[in-house]
């Protein structure tokens, strides 16, 4: 799914202002996943809950409403004056890239809806053992992207920022529509009910908060992280190398975030499933260390970007000081996970509440360090805003009586 971010970035580098199209992306981008973060733990819930039609119907009616809430909080943002105070007065983000990525975030404030129909119904697929129909209908989603981009970069070469807003939301849209049919026909097979309570809202609002409220903690880190970035010298730069680097990491960061749903799912086969989910990550850790830290990110980085001589070496150096980030995703994986399977979702929460404290501690000493970059104050946040998370869960996981 995390291909995604990164085939737009290739096709936004090839743009006629590749470097503020960048910046503005990645901007644009932080803010639609700050509106959406509500939604994107419907899919653990899902895998959790999914286990009867009542469960399911009743999750399902909290989906299509949190969804809708989810756009109107989007174009709240991005139709009104709100949109100048967050982005110019708040971050501090240069006019240029402030305007540029407006137009995308207008767009973008529909995506919430599909994602969270999507991520629902994928849940109901991960708890009934039937992943590799998510796998497939995650690859329908990249063609239509790919399509969508080529199509739009030949209709409006000089709007691709827009053309990137739209080709997001439509492989969304046909990503939902792939995992309906198998979804809903595994849920009408669902029995009706179970002996213990049915779900009803407060014990369901009880059990989703904590997630939903960490997941907005969570996705406000990326403005926060790049206002940091902004805030050091030659910002518009800083934050296209950044963006670069972060979609290159997305790739091994990526790989690991399905971890969450395997540790739920999973969770009665409690030593294998740890064993996984190390191997996996120290793999990760091994495939990125190769890219950043030998000859090949030369090429690779010029097949995939157009870059300029000033920015390919801060996009290398942002990939090698968090080379172990996809360790530390991994393990992040395994204790959610166990946490939410155990309905200590509170946990959840209070991690990455620590999380985002690193990433407020590292960008406000990011400014009074003249010797940062603002790609290593990126860096730096991010690797110590997953130790923190990882730290808190790990500490709350053994002090479990």
């Amino acid at each position: 799914m995390l291909l995604e971010p990164l085939i737009i970035s290739v096709a936004l580098s090839r743009a006629s202002n590749a470097v503020v199209a960048l910046a503005a992306y990645d901007i644009m981008f932080g803010i639609a996943l700050v509106v959406e973060a509500p939604v994107l733990m419907l899919i653990s819930t899902s895998t959790v809950l999914s286990r009867t039609r009542q469960a399911f119907w009743q999750l399902f009616k909290f989906t299509l409403a949190l969804g809708g809430a989810a756009v109107a909080v989007g174009f709240l943002v991005s139709l009104t004056p709100l949109y100048g105070w967050l982005v110019l007065g708040v971050m501090g983000i240069p006019p240029a890239v402030a305007e540029a990525a407006r137009p995308g975030l207008i767009i973008l404030s529909l995506w919430p809806f599909p994602v969270a129909w999507r991520r629902t119904l994928q849940g109901v697929l991960i708890a009934h053992d039937r992943t590799p129909l998510v796998t497939m209908a995650t690859i329908l989603r990249l063609a239509a992207i790919s399509c969508a981009l080529a199509i739009g970069s030949r209709l409006m070469p000089e709007q691709m920022l827009v053309v990137s807003a739209l080709a997001m939301l439509a492989s969304v849209v046909v990503e939902a529509l792939a995992v309906t049919p198998p979804a809903f026909s595994i849920v009408f097979r669902l029995p009706a009910a179970v002996e213990e309570p049915p779900l009803t809202w407060q014990r369901l609002l009880g059990f989703y908060q904590p997630l939903a409220t960490m997941m907005v903690l969570r996705q406000v880190g990326r403005p926060l992280l790049s206002a940091g970035v902004a805030a050091a010298q030659h910002p518009v730069r800083s934050l296209a190398a950044w963006s670069v680097a972060w979609r290159l990491l997305l790739l091994p960061f990526g790989a690991a975030m399905g971890l969450e749903q395997v540790a739920i799912a999973k969770a009665s086969g409690a030593a294998p499933v740890r064993r996984f989910i190390w191997g996996i990550g120290l793999l990760l850790v091994g495939v990125l260390a190769i890219l950043a830290f030998t000859p090949l990110v030369h090429p690779v980085l010029a097949l995939l970007f157009d870059l300029s001589s000033d920015i390919e070496p801060l996009v290398i150096l942002g990939l090698r000081l968090t080379v172990a980030l996809p360790l530390l995703q991994s393990l992040q994986g395994l204790l959610r996970g166990t946490a939410i399977y155990q309905g200590r979702t509170r946990d959840v929460r209070s991690a990455v509440m620590a999380s985002l404290a690193a990433v407020a501690l590292v960008t406000t000493a990011g400014r009074y360090l003249d010797s940062w970059t603002g790609v290593i104050i990126g860096a730096v946040a991010t690797m110590l805003s997953a130790l923190a998370e990882v730290s808190w869960l790990a500490w709350r996981q053994a002090s479990r009586p």
